[in-house]
């Protein structure tokens, strides 16, 4: 069906596609913004006072409550539940500490057992949200309504409204999302939700020929404030001081799925003229981290439970890289127990001067993928959505050799075929034009020193 309407999409005229979207964002805005949405905005802005006794309290009896519902509802737990000989009666006395007892839940079993980590007490169809796949096949990660609303409303407080900015203004968003289809398409290089005030920017068409066009829609729709992928906005804002183009000033420019770099943070800065605020969050809504006024990036504990692990799955101390491993708190649809999410970050040993007492992290570590030009001199870091509806697919690296010349390195399954093939090849040519595309199969991609491997590696530098 997905594929039916991504046909429909791609081949309807841009107004068409504007309604479209904007029907989207209807159904949306209800499902995320409704019932008791404002009501858990308010709760997660009185926990902000809270002291790191209360958060360790709080935590712990959020805790015991999932570990109790997933061995009652959730098949997987209950069989790991039992193999470790953990009755209700001990997850309801569970601390903090003996979630170390606990095995970390890797990506890889997720893909395996699925179906085995949906509640079956749900009384309602969930939604299914995917993982950005940029190493892989993505991860379905499912919602109920109120599991969506309790994750919108943790944004809300924590990232929109620190940044003074809220979900009923205008916003401008570059992400993966393919609103526009064709890597070659003329402008408009968007396309607009009319319900939300939405400006949706495609992350794929930023270049020197284009960023003109991107100004021009900004400065005409001058949203209140901008939003998504960190090296877009900051591929953009370059291109646009270099051009010398005169641009509004948004309330706040709000950063995420990359690290937001010093440079990134100054350029963007300069262009719009207000401060940019980075955040780190996930699809599986297991761990948010977001900058508050004095822009340290705090976890909020309410969102879920997070430990920094070093290789042999013990705690690093505060000053030192870790993998986050995150246990969600909001998910009751799917929980997600000592989630390991792949990426690495370093606890702070300073408070912040907010005066809030929740954990700062003080950098997120290796989060930085090589930059693909393009032959028209478009930037792009993330390949979103290479590898959806791909589950032949085990791992995907992406290499760029000259400005033409790609290889595309993949962990595969005896079950990966010409279709599965050709449907790559589609995917790349929608997001770069005619390039050249050799695949290379391997057993596993090569892991760095930190057993991670490098989605995309660019031997191609900007001029």
């Amino acid at each position: 069906m997905a594929s039916f309407l991504d046909k429909v999409y791609a081949s309807s005229p841009v107004w068409l596609q504007n309604i479209g979207i904007s029907l989207y964002g209807f159904t949306w805005k209800q499902r995320r913004f409704g019932g008791n949405f404002q009501k858990y905005v308010s709760e997660f802005r009185e926990r902000e006072t809270f002291s790191k006794d209360q958060w360790h309290s709080y935590q712990e009896g959020q805790l015991r409550k999932l570990l109790v519902h997933a061995n009652e509802h959730v098949p997987y737990y209950r069989k790991l539940f039992q193999d470790l000989h953990l009755a209700t009666r001990d997850l309801a006395e569970f601390s903090l500490d003996d979630l170390s007892h606990l095995p970390v839940l890797t990506k890889e079993v997720i893909r395996e057992k699925q179906d085995e980590f949906l509640a079956y007490n749900l009384n309602e169809k969930p939604a299914t949200y995917l993982t950005s796949g940029t190493t892989g096949t993505p991860l379905a990660i499912k919602f109920t309504r109120e599991g969506d609303r309790l994750a919108q409303a943790a944004y809300e407080a924590r990232v929109r409204n620190w940044a003074r900015v809220n979900f009923i203004m205008s916003r401008a968003m570059i992400g993966g999302r393919l609103v526009v289809p064709k890597a070659n398409a003329r402008p408009p290089f968007w396309r607009y939700n009319f319900v939300e005030r939405q400006l949706y920017m495609s992350a794929f068409h930023i270049s020197p020929a284009n960023a003109p066009e991107y100004a021009k829609a900004l400065n005409h729709y001058q949203p209140d404030y901008l939003v998504g992928y960190a090296s877009s906005h900051f591929f953009l804002a370059r291109l646009l001081e270099e051009m010398k183009i005169s641009m509004y000033e948004p309330k706040a420019v709000l950063t995420s799925s990359e690290k937001l770099t010093p440079e990134m943070r100054c350029t963007i800065e300069r262009v719009y003229h207000c401060e940019v605020f980075d955040g780190y969050s996930g699809v599986e809504a297991c761990c948010q981290a977001s900058e508050c006024e004095f822009h340290r990036m705090h976890i909020s504990p309410d969102m879920g439970i997070v430990e920094i692990l070093g290789e042999d799955d013990k705690p690093v101390p505060s000053g030192s890289p870790g993998r986050i491993v995150a246990t969600g708190l909001l998910n009751y649809a799917q929980p997600l127990i000592r989630f390991d999410t792949g990426d690495a970050a370093i606890l702070s040993e300073q408070d912040c001067d907010c005066g809030r007492e929740m954990p700062v992290l003080e950098e997120l570590v290796g989060r930085l993928e090589d930059t693909v030009i393009g032959a028209d001199g478009r930037e792009t870091v993330r390949f979103h959505g290479i590898f959806v509806g791909l589950p032949n697919v085990k791992e995907g690296q992406v290499i760029q050799d000259s400005i033409k010349d790609f290889r595309l390195r993949l962990a595969v399954s005896d079950n990966f075929n010409d279709a599965d093939e050709k449907i790559i090849r589609s995917r790349f040519e929608q997001r770069l034009g005619k390039i050249n595309l050799k695949f290379e199969f391997v057993e596993m991609i090569e892991r760095t020193e930190r057993g991670k491997f490098r989605a995309v590696i660019s031997h191609v530098r900007r001029h």
